[in-house]
């Protein structure tokens, strides 16, 4: 993600407006409120939602507080969904360390979510961000429809193209299209948010699925996937687009019963049914087939940034789509 550095560097005295809001939003005279949001802050993943938000306003115009304050609000919002993720998955580790959850029990977990929640929304209210509220209520509850259905079909294992399409659509792509939106709509007076908006849309949901697919990928790929869980989506019982993929190639109605035949074998502890799995997704080339799909969406986003003016950011946001 060196690119992804070097963009964060070029933004400047964005970046730090909006490190600096970020950090005001959750200051707290309460102890373990502060503790956490110190941990948390001191990992701060790649905030790539943010840089989505920034580069698009800075595509629309001149950035002004309320573009830094909504890219601390994407961030807030992000991070929130993950404090309640981690609880529901019982997670670990989380950017490459223990997850709040772990660290300090799911009930901080799911109460700090809740608190970065709000204080996101406060946020906007702050910086006189009212008219955005509709975008990052979709955004919230596309969220929670998005690991709703994958919590459901990690219980039934019948997930089909399209729920998984749903999934990522609601789980990633919902609040890149938010970040990029809205980072577009902050810049006071500029014709060129609204002229270019569904571009922004469709660009953001392009990014989205991209994103996602990558990170399923990521998950069968070891070698490549340094420092963090892998085949970790399996061994929660979720089936991903590599799996799928492997279904597809090899036959889902022969297939199907045996992937989920090893699926409860794994949930009962049985090892020897990941390398099944594991084998399965090699042999039918699921990785392959995933990474069809992934490029399919690279190219469409590349396609739309490409309507953007040209300019620096514009070529930021090719990039990020490409990564």
């Amino acid at each position: 993600m060196y690119e992804l550095g070097w963009i964060r560097q070029s933004l400047g005295p964005d970046w730090k407006a909006f490190e600096n809001i970020l950090k005001a939003a959750l200051d707290s005279p309460y102890a373990l409120l502060s503790d956490i949001d110190s941990y948390l802050l001191n990992k701060p993943g790649k905030q790539l939602r943010p840089v989505l938000a920034l580069c698009a306003a800075r595509i629309s115009g001149t950035p002004c507080p309320l573009t830094h304050a909504v890219a601390a609000v994407a961030e807030m919002i992000h991070t929130a969904s993950l404090l309640h993720d981690d609880v529901a998955d019982n997670a670990d580790t989380r950017r490459g360390t223990l997850s709040v959850q772990k660290q300090y029990g799911p009930r901080a977990s799911i109460l700090m979510g809740d608190y970065w929640f709000a204080r996101a929304f406060r946020t906007l209210l702050q910086y006189e961000g009212t008219h955005l509220f509709p975008l990052y209520a979709d955004a919230i509850q596309a969220l929670s429809e998005g690991e709703m259905l994958q919590l459901e079909k990690s219980r039934t294992l019948d997930l089909s193209f399209k729920d998984y399409y749903t999934i990522c659509k609601n789980k990633t792509a919902s609040l890149f299209l938010t970040a990029m939106v809205s980072g577009a709509l902050s810049v006071p007076g500029s014709e060129i948010s609204s002229a270019f908006r569904p571009v922004f849309e469709k660009a953001a949901y392009h990014m989205g699925m991209a994103f996602q697919i990558q990170d399923d990928i990521m998950d069968y790929q070891p070698a490549a996937n340094v420092g963090k869980p892998y085949y970790k989506d399996i061994a929660e019982s979720k089936i991903t687009l590599p799996v799928l993929g492997a279904l597809s190639n090899g036959g889902d109605g022969q297939y199907r019963p045996r992937v989920v035949a090893w699926i409860r074998r794994l949930e009962q502890g049985d090892r020897s049914a990941l390398d099944q799995i594991v084998g399965f997704v090699d042999r039918y080339q699921g990785l392959e087939f995933a990474t069809g799909v992934l490029r399919h969406h690279q190219l469409l986003a590349q396609e739309q940034l490409g309507r953007l003016p040209g300019s620096p950011w514009q070529e930021a946001l090719l990039k990020i789509a490409g990564m």
